[in-house]
């Protein structure tokens, strides 16, 4: 039964990963000229690149280098994606202060 239902999840995985990916990016071209647009951009990558990687783990079973390697670069991309909100959050918080218009 644990076998039927691990090799279930699977599929549900890739679906449920790509539904959300999709629905990122619809998300990104919505809002790509607002100044969040790039945070939403680097986050549909993330949220693609995790899938990815979790659905070849659950298949393949171990973490081989190269999987290792792949998640050492989403996380970076996560971390660029945290700068740039901060970087968007001082912006906005500067054109406040001087009551400048978004």
């Amino acid at each position: 039964m644990d076998h039927a239902l691990f090799y279930l999840s699977i599929p549900f995985a890739i679906i449920a990963g790509t539904g959300a990916g999709l629905l990122a990016l619809l998300s990104w071209r919505i809002f790509r000229e607002s100044p969040f647009g790039m945070t939403i951009g680097l986050l549909v990558i993330v949220m693609s690149a995790a899938t990815i990687y979790h659905t070849v783990l659950l298949t393949v079973g171990t973490e081989s280098t190269g999987l290792r390697a792949f998640r050492a670069a989403i996380y970076t991309i996560l971390a660029l994606t945290i700068w740039v909100v901060i970087l968007q959050n001082n912006t906005i918080q500067s054109r406040v202060s001087r009551n400048e218009e978004l």
